[in-house]
């Protein structure tokens, strides 16, 4: 770990600072470019997956969504890298652990992260060429934000990436919600407007415009680049001085925010959402706070503390009081606490329910936290919060790179002038408030800047039947008024630049250009798979796995509970079980005791499910509820046997609570569906094609969905508590339990006789656990309508399964067609945000999906040409090197310690050994564009049996239903 010393001078840099973080195990290194002020913060450590992000901070003066174009945009070519998307260069062939660019209310990201250096630095000469140095071409600014266009009638026609995405985005209720939840405290600032782009507003901005905001915001003064990892600090240094800094001089940075003057009162604001089915009943209304700037840490740490004491789980008092007054079913969707903006924003409100309770809203929100501080908060739930917080810094966190989090939380202050480690600091904000919790301080927090403050407001989100179709008039009203005084010079112009994007778009780089992308060689990629070495002993008749991993003194313990046997009435309810488990009563304590003893003596108890095929038997289909435990080694017999006492002695026989938690479980679900529309059309197109599949769509799909809708609350929960205690006493036994423990040796040992204890006080259950034979029949084809302005289109094909020279060239293949015909052809074309294709290993399917689509009648017809195209490509070998490289990236991604034992017993439950996965990256290693191309011959031998499932509005479910004749016989309608 090399670390420069404060003062001095290194390629171009001046040291500022160094602070450590042992938080992190980290050094926290600032220096500033001398000639342009650009500053750059080091979190030096021994991590392997470095992490570097150009920040800018970018402040929208609009709802044209500006920012969020031009983060598209910059991505498109640049100086010294001219090929029409660079981004998608590196998707091709990069081991990146993440790659992407995110806009914020308040400023543009653009991160990532690699495990190998040589990558990581391919990655920044891309990335800080393209925002230095875009192109910034007329025609991309038209691809990627709006465009006008003559659709095959002759008529004007808007189309656009960003503006597609936005459509999209206004589709849902929940995403209106949290928009203006945080708007509407901000209305003189440039917080009160939508820095993604409001659709209403997006076609009026100009090029001239979107040129101007890059020339004002994207210089080195204005950058913030953050670097995270084991890469020394001059060697970063070096690299940006001489890969781009030393061109510039110093520039104007940008302005401060204004600041929102305060409220003499507080305000009401009333807002829209579409939707097709049940608008009563199904407002939303939310009060809002402003509260302390982000750069606050110990405020920000104690309202992050307060929040989860208020609301952070079923049994907190606000949450408590909201759900059992009965004024709405379950918590609003923006709930929570914001940290992303310079001020911090605390929401809360309920949905489902009229808009008329507004009053009665407010008076039972502002009542409870009077009584909360008249009363005041049990002290156990205070130091239960404070423990979770402790518990999550301790651990070592999972699901993307950690740099990534931490550049998150130094953004939040160092973009309003405060130093990066004020907002990453946790250790020293965090004893201080150890300090000041004393009796009465978070009381007073309530009092002071909730119940006495007048900057709030209270948001309704009101559905509206009518508001899509009013939307679409709007715009074809708008589109019509082009269209009649549109001159016949104006015409010829945007025909003439739609041929110019048309051209450019099907014009392919040429090899000149792609060469100078700078790539990884197939001598990169390593040839061995990492494995993770695993234990599996026997106690009691019970197989234990186990996985000696440094945990930071932490030791997870999964119960995995095999579901055969069960009946099918009870399978689809079991996503609703575990939904309830540590949500209910236990003989002697309350569901609200019992959630802050989880918090006391866990880091958490979670539950879920997963289905799959074997590797030995692709007809068979293997179900476990997976229930974990995570805690402290020396908290980890107490917390053992809470949970034991969860599975055991849950009182499923309380109705009420019962109703409370479905509402919770399907008010949850149907806010996802339009958002996580791809992932529900991906389901429902697999379904046929196996019985694993089909069982994961039967829990996490639409099928799911309509089987919670269609339980009514009030008249099914004693069925349904009767249900539940079935499925207590027959799944949780020892019959169908196995164990594993990730940890270090002594942690194993230090757990195994409250396991044991565990294991021996649950009933023996059935011996016989056989796999039933069968599955059901679906249709192929299927049209789900919902109210959104844009759609979401699937279509799955038998394919070829892991352990098979196939199944690695079906990979390559989906990888292919995910960075070329399908991005070009969906995305960049059809103005879709996302499209791609994936080889599903297990389940022997190859799959298609296309995201935020505006043409969704068009898209199967485009997967099939995929294939059809792909079977008579002649692949080059450089493009086969690079998706092995990419596909090879994917699996040596860091694993956090759990991840790793989780992973390992998943692999071992369902047959996928090192042996079988060092097959796959032999197979892999040794493709060709030969073996490639046979795979797409495969696939397309079985396109005329391919499930196509599309998710869209009416108008755009017909039209497909034209292009798939089969979709017209299954049109399903689904109310969201």
């Amino acid at each position: 770990m090399s670390i420069t010393t404060v003062g001095s001078k290194v390629h171009g840099f001046e040291i500022i600072s160094r602070t450590d973080l042992p938080e992190y195990r980290s050094v926290g290194v600032l220096a500033r470019h001398i000639k342009t002020g650009c500053e750059v913060y080091h979190l030096v450590n021994d991590d392997t997956e470095n992490l570097f992000s150009f920040g800018f901070k970018t402040i929208p003066p609009d709802s044209t969504g500006v920012a969020h174009i031009l983060e598209h945009t910059v991505l498109c070519g640049s100086r010294r890298f001219v090929v029409k998307d660079p981004f998608l260069s590196l998707l091709k062939g990069s081991m990146n652990t993440f790659l992407n660019a995110m806009t914020f209310p308040d400023k543009t990201v653009y991160p990532a992260a690699s495990t190998v250096e040589k990558d990581l630095f391919n990655i920044m000469k891309v990335y800080g060429d393209a925002v230095f140095f875009p192109l910034l071409k007329k025609e991309l600014f038209q691809q990627e934000g709006h465009r006008l266009y003559f659709d095959e009638s002759g008529r004007p026609a808007i189309s656009g990436v960003v503006y597609n995405e936005m459509k999209g985005n206004y589709s849902s209720h929940d995403s209106i919600a949290a928009e203006w939840c945080s708007r509407s405290l901000f209305p003189d600032t440039p917080y009160g407007v939508d820095s993604g782009g409001d659709p209403d507003h997006i076609p009026s901005l100009t090029y001239e415009q979107f040129v101007a905001f890059h020339r004002s915001y994207y210089h080195p003064s204005n950058a913030r680049i953050f670097l995270y990892g084991s890469i020394p600090t001059q060697t970063h240094l070096e690299f940006l001085e001489t890969e781009f800094l030393h061109e510039f001089s110093q520039g104007e940075p940008a302005p401060e925010l204004p600041l929102q003057p305060e409220f003499d009162a507080p305000r009401r604001v009333t807002e829209y959402a579409p939707s097709e089915h049940g608008v009563e009943n199904a407002a939303s209304i939310t009060m809002n706070w402003r509260l302390a700037p982000v750069t606050d840490p110990v405020l920000v740490l104690s309202f992050e503390i307060l929040t989860e004491v208020l609301l952070g789980n079923s049994g907190s008092p606000l949450h408590m009081a909201l759900i059992d007054s009965g004024l709405g079913e379950d918590l609003s969707g923006p709930t929570g606490l914001d940290t992303e903006i310079r001020d911090l924003v605390f929401s809360v409100g309920l949905r489902g329910l009229e808009p008329d309770k507004l009053d009665a809203v407010e008076a039972l929100i502002l009542g409870e936290l009077e009584r909360i501080t008249r009363e005041g908060i049990e002290g156990d739930a205070i130091e239960a919060a404070l423990r979770k917080y402790e518990f999550r810094n301790r651990e070592i966190k999972g699901g993307g790179p950690f740099g990534l989090r931490l550049m998150r939380k130094a953004y939040r202050g160092w973009m309003h002038g405060a130093k990066p480690e004020t907002t990453l600091e946790f250790e020293r904000p965090f004893a201080e408030l150890r300090k000041l919790a004393r009796p009465g301080y978070f009381e007073q927090l309530i009092r002071s800047r909730l119940i006495e403050n007048p900057h709030r407001t209270t948001v309704t989100i009101v559905p509206d039947a009518e508001l899509a179709a009013r939307k679409e008039a709007e715009i074809a009203d708008r589109l019509a008024k082009i269209d009649r005084e549109l001159t016949a010079a104006e015409r010829e112009r945007i025909g003439l630049e739609n041929e110019a994007l048309t051209l450019l778009q099907s014009t392919p780089d040429s090899p000149e250009d792609v060469a100078k992308i700078p790539f990884l060689t197939i001598d990169d990629a390593p040839r061995t798979v990492e494995t993770i070495l695993t234990s599996v002993s026997r106690l009691d008749g019970t197989d234990v796995h186990a996985h000696d991993v440094y945990t930071n003194g932490i030791v997870y313990v999964e119960l995995a509970f095999d579901l055969e046997g069960l009946d099918p009435e009870l399978d689809t309810l079991l996503p609703f079980f575990a939904d309830i488990l540590g949500e209910l009563d236990l003989p002697g304590m309350s569901y609200d005791v019992l959630a802050r003893e989880i918090d006391l003596t866990t880091g958490g108890i979670a539950a879920y499910l997963t289905s799959s095929p074997t590797v030995d038997d692709p007809d068979a289909v293997r179900k476990y509820l997976f229930i974990r435990v995570k805690a402290l080694e020396h908290s980890a017999p107490a917390a053992l046997e809470l949970l034991g006492r969860i599975l055991r002695d849950s009182e499923t026989d309380n109705p009420k609570r019962i109703r409370d938690i479905l509402v919770e479980a399907r008010n949850s679900m149907k806010a996802s569906v339009i958002p996580a529309g791809s992932a529900y059309v991906a389901l429902r197109s697999m379904r046929s094609l196996s019985r694993a599949s089909a069982q994961d769509e039967k829990w996490r799909g639409v099928s799911q969905y309509l089987y919670l809708i269609g339980l009514d609350p009030a008249s099914d929960a004693d069925r349904l508590a009767g249900a539940l205690d079935r499925l207590k006493r027959e799944v949780f036994t020892r019959a169908r339990l196995t164990v594993n423990i990730t940890g270090t040796e002594p942690a194993r040992l230090a757990v195994e006789r409250p396991v044991r204890a565990l294991n021996l006080s649950l009933p023996p259950g059935v011996g016989d656990l056989t796999v039933a034979a069968g599955s059901e029949l679906f249709p192929r084809c299927e049209a789900l309508i919902v109210p959104a302005t844009v759609g979401y289109a699937a279509s799955s094909i038998v394919a070829s399964r892991i352990g098979t020279p196939e199944h690695a060239a079906e990979s390559v293949l989906a990888h292919l067609l995910s960075t070329g015909f399908l991005w070009e052809q969906i995305r960049m074309k059809g103005g879709a945000y996302g499209a791609g294709a994936v080889a599903r290993a297990l389940e022997g399917a190859f799959s298609f999906y296309s995201y935020r689509d505006p043409a969704v009648e068009n898209t199967p017809g485009v997967f099939r040409r995929a294939v059809i195209e792909s079977a008579e490509t002649a692949f080059t070998r450089e493009a086969v090197e690079l998706a092995v490289i990419s596909i090879v990236g994917k699996d040596v991604r860091p694993l956090s310690p759990a991840e790793k034992g989780a992973v390992a017993f998943k692999r071992s439950l369902f047959g996928i050994t090192d042996e079988l996965r060092q097959k796959k990256r032999d197979d892999v290693l040794a493709m060709t564009p030969e073996r490639v191309r046979a795979a797409a011959a495969r696939l397309a031998a079985e396109l005329e049996n391919a499930a196509v499932v599309v998710m869209a509005g009416r108008d755009a479910v017909d039209r497909a239903s034209v292009q798939v004749p089969a979709l017209a016989a299954n049109k399903l309608e689904i109310p969201v």
